[in-house]
């Protein structure tokens, strides 16, 4: 309490005072205005540090034009893939001397959207957006540098963070393949959206590759909710055993728990009475008996870069590369049973 106290009283005055520089140094040090010498910063900083003197923001905008602090808007915060994200975005964020406000945005409309830019427009200088499924929401309208992570609108121009998410479901399906099944089925995913469409490609690409036919009976679309796993298992498993799958792929994590909540209520598991691959690694992935077949993705690295790219255009700089596409890796388990 007594420390809070000293740093609320704390003004730039006493750093200029401890650090024995004028006043308009320390300004033009903490708000980049201007370059002084390192022996000069080093000892603001320092001052700074053994004060605890804190800026306000809103008056630092105000002689800056800027207010560092960025917009974060996921679908849901319950997500581990969403967490990540927000943790590397945070991260790069901080070193950088910016500040995010996140939101959800699970059951938003155009007129949420809209509500939200209002309320925060002038304090966020840009925005970074993770998608929720399906995703139509018109963020040109914003007029904020934007960047859009684990997502492709190829008919918009907005920078991206992506992964291979064709080559994603590619590999799990291929898995499953490898180990003798032929009946697969697909869990999940909305073959009109982008990232969702592609991991759906992804699954009919294997097939065709293996010469496997395609059978719809076997995949349940869906957005990327737990439910839709759950109400999807529970489809597959009420199947003619002559129809049944033997093998299931799962869109994300979100759906691989609903499949593996459905498992449960019936006494079974994955990778006994039947097996499963999931898109993302998640903690019941890791830490279930069988553990989970998964695709890891660069989770926390893809916020990262998905805040770097944001700081790039906010500098007045165009990156190069408008899709940025990171790898991903199969991670295989005990949950794909060979037949």
């Amino acid at each position: 309490m007594e420390r809070e106290k000293i740093r609320k009283d704390i003004t730039i005055k006493d750093v200029a005072k401890r650090a024995g520089v004028a006043i308009s140094t320390v300004s033009r040090v903490l708000n980049g205005l201007d370059k002084v010498s390192p022996r000069t910063e080093k000892k603001v900083r320092e001052a700074v540090e053994e004060l605890g003197y804190v800026q306000n923001v809103l008056a630092v905008s105000m002689v800056t034009g800027q207010t560092k602090t960025v917009l974060m808007a996921v679908p849901d915060f319950t997500n581990d893939f969403n967490g990540s994200v927000i943790q590397g975005a945070e991260e790069y964020l901080k070193e950088q001397g910016y500040t995010m406000l996140i939101c959800s945005t699970k059951d938003f409309g155009e007129e949420d959207f809209e509500n939200l830019y209002r309320r925060f427009s002038k304090l966020a200088e840009g925005i970074l957006v993770v998608p929720a499924n399906p995703d139509r929401m018109d963020y040109g309208r914003w007029e904020k540098p934007l960047v859009l992570v684990d997502v492709y609108r190829p008919q918009e121009d907005y920078y991206t963070i992506e992964i291979d998410n064709a080559g994603g479901t590619f590999l799990l399906t291929e898995e499953l393949i490898k180990n003798g099944h032929r009946k697969i089925a697909l869990v999940g995913g909305l073959p009109d959206e982008t990232a969702s469409g592609q991991r759906v490609a992804g699954y009919l690409e294997a097939l065709k590759a293996y010469g496997i036919p395609v059978d719809k009976r076997l995949m349940v679309p869906g957005v990327h909710f737990e439910d839709t796993g759950s109400r999807g298992m529970e489809r597959l498993l009420d199947l003619p055993e002559e129809i049944r799958p033997t093998g299931v792929v799962a869109v994300n994590n979100l759906t691989c728990i609903g499949c593996m909540k459905a498992l449960a209520g019936r006494g079974m598991r994955a990778g006994r009475e039947i097996s499963l691959a999931a898109f993302d690694d998640h903690l019941l992935a890791r830490y279930s008996v069988p553990a989970v077949t998964v695709i890891e993705r660069p989770t926390i690295e893809m916020g990262r870069e998905g805040a770097r790219v944001l700081l790039e255009l906010l500098r007045g700089r165009r990156p190069e590369q408008k899709r940025l596409i990171m790898e991903s890796r199969l991670l295989k388990r005990d949950s794909v049973k060979r037949l």
